[in-house]
């Protein structure tokens, strides 16, 4: 009711037993200002500027008159004013190819978690094309950084991608993953995708399969394509190291890496059911999921029939029951955060110990009940 906040109204106009009013704004406060704090305190702004932003320098009495004196004014520093004053903005750019991988997201996930504990302020930015690889050495990816790095209020940019990143700056860019070997450059996090091809192939062959077939996810006309080129390179080794020739391996690429290209993986397969493989190894999860989708439509069912085995361990992979290589998404994310702090001079607050600038990320085998010994006759 009007009368019960009389203070935010100011009445106009009675006509019977009815009273209108107006809104008003209460009365504006003065801005606190850090001289005001300083006053309070009873040291000068400098000091006042050095205690809130946490730096050495202010004893730890002075330092708790001043927290109190801010607390009591209800005194925040303007971001923007901190900003010109350290040359920090506190604010971290995730770029994301895309934000429809689910890869892209839980890198980014882990990357926040960390970067946010640290202090700082995250933003998502999506370059929204269809690649899981930024060319690095191109002018196209030159100006896209300068454009997303200078002049943005930006302290920096972490790219949750496939990538090798070039120095600039030093302290501009981290790779989350890179392959062909340790950068020289710029501290990254470094996945075996070879070893985790390798220990798919020693799994499949070990429960006695010898027909085998692999699905390659690289898309074509992709300038990159290291990642899948490392998984089947380490599956091939690891059938070489079970005594089968790797020659006999069929190899499959429908174009891309999606759900889709699995489906059509699995129809063509099923076109001659003859010669199916009794073991597949898809270089992604959601090749996995579209592949026995397909053929449980066309009546062979997984493992029973035909056990598949995937890459990536996607979130829904443990639903689908299949057996996958873990690459440890997150602590992807997780690592090259800590790796991108080490770079600005601060450390991780989870993290007494600073990661090495090249550091391996083991993968890991995750078995399933996609894939089982042998179990109809070729």
């Amino acid at each position: 009711m009007p009368g019960e906040e009389a203070h935010f109204y100011t009445p106009r106009v009675s006509i019977g037993a009815t009273t209108w009013y107006v809104a008003t704004s209460p009365p504006k406060k003065r801005r606190v200002t850090i001289n005001d704090v300083a006053r309070k305190a009873g040291v000068n702004k400098g000091t006042v500027s050095r205690a809130l932003r946490g730096m050495d320098g202010v004893g730890a009495e002075t330092r708790a008159r001043i927290l109190a004196a801010a607390e009591e004014l209800e005194y925040s520093a303007s971001e923007l004013g901190m900003a010109l004053a350290t040359g920090s903005t506190r604010t971290v750019g995730i770029v994301l190819p895309s934000l429809r991988s689910w890869y892209f997201s839980e890198v980014a996930s882990g990357a926040s978690d960390v970067l946010s504990n640290a202090g700082f302020r995250i933003e998502l930015i999506n370059l929204d094309i269809d690649s899981d690889f930024l060319q690095i050495d191109s002018e196209q990816f030159a100006r896209l950084f300068r454009q997303l790095g200078a002049g943005r209020s930006r302290d920096a940019l972490l790219f949750a991608g496939t990538t090798s990143i070039p120095e600039d700056g030093g302290r501009a860019l981290v790779p989350v993953a890179a392959h062909g070997g340790p950068l020289a450059t710029a501290p990254g996090v470094f996945v075996d995708h070879w070893e985790g091809g390798r220990l798919v192939a020693a799994h499949l062959t070990g429960l006695g399969h010898s027909a085998l077939a692999m699905v390659d996810g690289r898309m074509l006309g992709k300038v990159d394509a290291s990642i899948w080129e490392q998984r089947s390179a380490g599956f091939l080794a690891g059938v070489a190291d079970s005594g089968l020739d790797p020659d006999t391996v069929r190899q499959l690429r429908p174009g891309d890496c999606r759900s889709a290209d699995g489906e059509q993986i699995g129809k063509d397969l099923l076109a001659s059911p003859d010669s199916l493989p009794s073991a597949v190894f898809c270089h992604s999860d959601e090749l996995a999921f579209g592949l026995i989708a397909s053929l449980r439509r066309g009546g062979v069912h997984c493992p029973q029939d035909i056990s598949v085995a995937g890459f990536d361990d996607h979130p829904m992979a443990h639903l689908w029951d299949l057996t996958t290589v873990d690459q440890h998404a997150y602590a992807q994310g997780v690592r090259a955060a800590q790796a991108l702090l080490g770079m600005l001079g601060l450390s991780s607050p989870d993290t007494e110990a600073q990661l090495p600038a090249t550091e391996r990320l083991s993968v890991e085998l995750i078995i399933r009940d996609s894939t089982s010994p042998v179990l109809r006759s070729l």
